[in-house]
C-alpha cells in the first residue's frame, strides 16, 4: 500500500485520474440512488391509489349486509323453533 501511495505522489497526473474516477463513481451512485426513489415512489402513490379505489367505504351498500343478517336471523329462528 505505500508503494501505491508512493507511486501516486510521483506521479501527479494518476492522482488527478483517480480523484475523477472516485467523482465519476459517486455521480453515478448518486443518479441510481434518484432513478430508484423516483420508481419508489411512483410506485407507492400508484398503489396507494389503487388501495383507495378499490377498498372505498363509499362504494359499499347496506344491501348485502342487511340480506345477511336477515339470512342469520332466520336460520337462528329456524334453529330455536
Amino acid at each position: 500500500m505505500t508503494t501505491f501511495i508512493e507511486f501516486l505522489q510521483e506521479n501527479p497526473l494518476y492522482i488527478a485520474g483517480i480523484v475523477f474516477f472516485i467523482i465519476f463513481i459517486i455521480i453515478a451512485l448518486l443518479k441510481k440512488a434518484i432513478k430508484f426513489l423516483v420508481i419508489a415512489v411512483i410506485l407507492f402513490v400508484g398503489y396507494s391509489y389503487f388501495l383507495n379505489n378499490n377498498f372505498d367505504a363509499s362504494h359499499i351498500s347496506a344491501e348485502p349486509l342487511q340480506s345477511l343478517e336477515n339470512k342469520a336471523k332466520e336460520l337462528i329462528d329456524n334453529t330455536k323453533g
